[in-house]
């Protein structure tokens, strides 16, 4: 074995080409089965089950309970697919239902790339749209996008940030900070400041849908150049990464997963180009990973990787490594981030303290960071806790990819162990979705709403793997076949499993799934109430809120917060909470009683709803003080949630002639307000009883219904 210098900064390695290409096959081959029978594993295998018996606290619990309906559901409703599936093997030949494909297929490579790639990015934008209008009714779900669109509320009239002012406890989110520089949300910028453009274009409603589109656009482009010998294969996997309902309900609802995704898919697109061509589509593929980083940093890290990855493959060609190629394009890619990166570093040093500390850090302390430790709120996360939450996220996105029966993942293991070798094309886009599985092993969040959240921005590569092992693994399976003297084809079997889980899927169950979402949280869909002039308007919402909220706005760490509330009665919190938030000028180690601030899993005081979704803790025996009494009597008749309101309104520190939504905080500490803003009018938004729509009612008068007494 020898070496000699092919060309400038290209070394090969002479050990005869056709035993090293061999030799690099078989080992990817092995790896991509171990890959497989991972998958498989982790979807067959109810590793879930572990997270109630472990240190898990109420997450491990609701997790290990949604994902074994969702193994339910999926797994029955394999079965039942499976029936009409083994009655066409015996009816209906395999060259039949093939030559329908074949006809689609040459229909799908028809039109220009352009046009192909445009119309499947306005599908899924409009799709994308319509979801958010006509079933959210324009509006977010989740206090993630709420606490941003406030936010962006702010950077849209030219504020970096919201005054901290000693009205915070009125208004203050959960997370949100309070920093020396003004109150931000936690959130890295970028996806804050594209919903800032949109405010400032009259048009927010239109960013996650541009986004969407964005997307699917580059998805398209990129399909068609990793799998250039299947044009339709391609275009089919692109117009499943346009449609599935779990990229666009996220999308749809203002989350920053859709922004990740978008920049994704751009800087996975650039990285090709760079591969492919000239190195210097290696700068827009650096921006565009910087950009995903100011979004999701973990995804901005996994894209980079990712795009890396793609142009080192290069070097795999005939044996070369081609060090020479690779450092120019790292070099223009580390330039084209550069900037981006610095702008990010003096937001973070100018609200969190440090360049290389994020806003999750300063809201919930260190214990957010990567690896095996205990999270914020006491629980354990170690290598079985990450292998119970990845078996748990993999069952979901079987599901809820395209909401179908066909078990997607478990699909993609079988792809891996039949295939006999896969196409650079295939390791990309295997490498595109698996990558932020692995990433996200070693993170401690993870959440089942509307899917496997964290997995979200790589939704298009998983329709796009969907498509490549589909057609994989049937093009393995042999046509017709005696079983006891009767013909059947165990392709056509295959094929109709694949149809009627899939359509099915996606034509029932998915709209259904998308409709479902109407009834999550109703209050994040109210409309502000209409008043003439500005008004000051009170909502009157529950007693942990308030007390929550006074203790995060007067500087406690969320985490410290939540704790607080979990693991101590609130009429104890309520008493800590008032000498807390009091300027006294005394040390706050001082403070009493003393609450109790060592998180743990479980053993928390016992919950008692006072109203409908109002709970607060008590302990066995506790005797009530009166302020608390009066703290419970107050809600007694319902509650507000005034978040969904705030960034709907004028805003604290921002001149405005309307509704300014703030929270009631009792009538002591609302005249403090009162005295603030003498030119606006008060108002209490509250329920009269549970069930009641909320009414607006003169401030006297709400305000002696809710608290008693003339007021």
């Amino acid at each position: 074995m020898g070496m000699r210098p092919l060309s400038e900064g290209v070394v090969v390695i002479e050990r005869g080409e056709g035993t090293r290409s061999r030799m690099e096959e078989g080992a990817t081959r092995v790896w991509f089965k171990g890959i497989g029978a991972s998958l498989l594993l982790l979807t067959l295998v109810p590793f879930y089950g572990l997270l109630p018996h472990r240190e898990s606290g109420l997450a491990g619990e609701v997790t290990a309970e949604l994902s074994e309906i969702t193994a339910g559901v999926l797994y029955s409703g394999a079965l039942l697919a499976l029936i009409p599936a083994v009655i066409l093997a015996r009816l209906v030949s395999p060259r039949a239902i093939e030559r329908h494909l074949a006809r689609i297929g040459a229909w799908l490579a028809r039109p220009p790339t352009a046009v192909y790639a445009l119309a499947l990015a306005v599908l899924a934008g409009s799709l994308v749209l319509g979801f958010s209008l006509a079933i959210q009714e324009g509006k977010p779900n989740l206090i993630d996008a709420m606490a941003q669109l406030l936010h962006a509320r702010y950077l849209a009239a030219g504020k970096l940030a919201g005054p901290v002012d000693g009205t915070g406890p009125f208004w203050h989110v959960q997370n949100s900070i309070v920093t020396p520089n003004g109150w931000v949300s936690q959130y890295p910028p970028v996806h804050v400041f594209l919903l800032a453009a949109g405010f400032r274009l009259g048009a927010v409603w239109a960013v996650g849908p541009s986004l969407a589109a964005l997307t699917v656009l580059f998805v398209t482009l990129s399909a068609e150049r990793l799998l250039p010998d299947d044009l339709p294969l391609a275009r089919f996997g692109a117009f499943l990464a346009a449609v599935n309902p779990f990229f666009v309900g996220l999308a749809g609802v203002y989350m920053n997963h859709v922004t990740a995704a978008a920049f994704g898919a751009m800087a996975l697109y650039f990285a090709i180009r760079a591969r492919d061509g000239r190195a210097a589509w290696a700068m827009p593929t650096g921006a565009a990973v910087a950009l995903a980083f100011g979004t999701r940093p973990l995804s901005g890290l996994v894209f980079g990787v990712l795009a890396a990855f793609v142009v080192w493959l290069r070097a795999g060609v005939r044996g070369q490594v081609e060090w020479r190629h690779w450092a120019r394009w790292a070099a223009l890619a580390s330039l084209g981030a550069l900037p981006l990166i610095l702008a990010l570093c003096a937001y973070n040093r100018h609200f969190f303290g440090s360049p290389f500390r994020f806003g999750y850090s300063v809201a919930h302390g260190e214990t957010t960071r990567l690896g095996f430790h205990t999270d914020p709120w006491g629980n354990d996360y170690g290598p079985l806790e990450a292998l119970a939450y990845t078996s748990a996220d993999l069952v979901a996105l079987s599901l809820n990819l395209f909401e179908s029966v066909l078990p997607v993942v478990a699909l993609v293991g079988v792809y891996f162990l039949v295939a006999k070798r896969l196409s650079f094309g295939e390791r990309v886009i295997a490498a595109w979705a698996l990558l932020p599985v692995l990433a996200n092993a070693f993170y401690w969040h993870h959440g089942l709403f509307m899917g496997p959240r964290m997995l979200n921005e790589v939704a298009p590569a998983w329709a796009l793997l969907t498509a490549v092992a589909a057609a994989g693994v049937v093009r393995r399976i042999p046509g017709d076949r005696k079983v006891i003297g009767e013909k059947y084809s165990p392709r056509t079997a295959a094929l109709a499993f694949l149809l009627v889980a899939g359509g099915v899927g996606m034509m029932v169950l998915a709209p259904q799934r998308m409709l479902s979402y109407r009834n999550f949280m109703p209050s994040a869909r109210m409309e502000p109430p209409t008043v003439e002039g500005p008004a000051l308007i009170f909502v009157h919402g529950g007693w942990t809120e308030r007390l929550g909220m006074l203790l995060a706005a007067s500087g406690m760490r969320l985490d410290s917060v939540e704790t607080a509330l979990r693991q101590n009665s609130t009429c104890r919190v309520h008493e800590f909470a008032q000498a807390y938030a009091a300027p006294s000028g005394r040390p706050r180690g001082t403070i009493e009683p003393v609450l109790d601030f060592e998180r743990r899993a479980q053993g928390f005081p016992e919950i008692v709803e006072i109203s409908s979704k109002n709970r607060i803790r008590v302990v066995q025996g506790e005797v009530l003080t009166e302020p608390c009494r009066r703290e419970i009597d107050a809600d007694r008749n319902g509650i507000v949630n005034v978040v969904p309101l705030l960034w709907q309104g004028d805003l604290p520190g921002l001149p405005g002639k309307g509704a300014l939504f703030i929270r009631d905080m009792g009538p002591e500490m609302n005249a403090l307000l009162i005295r603030r803003y003498p030119d606006r009018r008060p108002m209490v938004l509250r329920t009269s009883d549970p069930e009641s729509p909320p009414v607006l009612e003169p401030y006297d008068v709400g305000m002696a219904a809710i608290w008693g007494g003339e007021r």
